[in-house]
């Protein structure tokens, strides 16, 4: 049974009352992204990874939100530095983070379109579909091997005590939420050819 105060619960509010309208708040977007990392908690160790780099991408704008107070006023400033793709520039991590909430949203959808769908394949496709590009061929080799690690599809979904029915609700607000806001920010990096890492193996915190 899916409760109020759930994981999912969480996250579906969280970007559903994002306003994506008009310019994107800095702190209301940081504020949204906190609500990701249990969902990488639930995934076991084989997305620690992913969850340490994140939240440290998360902390550069939160650092930054006092002054740069939109997502454009965060791109603005790094084009004017000409450091939109210099990695831990603030631009370039929260292109990441878009990622990685896009990630997230996908793997739901996925495994929620059929109730045969093992959770390993809605990662893999999701992580193909979305973060694949941005990794060297060992570190994508590295995830997809450890993606065999990845609870059942059955245990991820008690472990965030939701059912097939009630992750699939969520699923039907969470998902065009989250697409709206990557396609909105998204156009900030209009003209942008953002660098894929430069990491070549999988290391303990996700390459940038």
């Amino acid at each position: 049974m899916s409760s109020s105060d759930s994981v999912l619960a969480s996250l579906t509010k969280s970007f559903r009352d994002l306003d994506a309208e008009d310019k994107i708040s800095t702190k209301d977007f940081t504020d949204a992204c906190q609500s990701i990392f249990p969902m990488f908690d639930h995934l076991g160790s084989v997305f620690s990874f992913a969850k340490s780099e994140l939240n440290a991408k998360r902390d550069s704008l939160v650092a930054v939100q006092g002054k740069l107070v939109t997502l454009n006023d965060v791109v603005a400033e790094d084009q004017k530095k000409g450091t939109v793709t210099k990695k831990n520039s603030e631009s370039r991590n929260l292109f990441r983070l878009l990622n990685g909430v896009l990630f997230i949203a996908r793997m739901l959808e996925k495994l929620v379109k059929e109730k045969s769908c093992p959770l390993r394949t809605a990662c893999n496709d999701a992580y193909s579909e979305v973060l694949a590009s941005m990794h060297s061929y060992l570190v994508r080799s590295a995830v997809r091997a450890s993606m065999y690690m990845l609870p059942t599809r059955e245990q991820f979904l008690a472990s965030i005590k939701e059912t097939d029915d009630s992750a699939a609700q969520h699923a039907k607000e969470l998902c065009p939420a989250v697409e709206e806001l990557v396609a909105k920010a998204g156009k900030l990096f209009e003209g942008t050819s953002m660098p894929a890492s430069d990491t070549k193996w999988l290391p303990a915190a996700a390459p940038a």
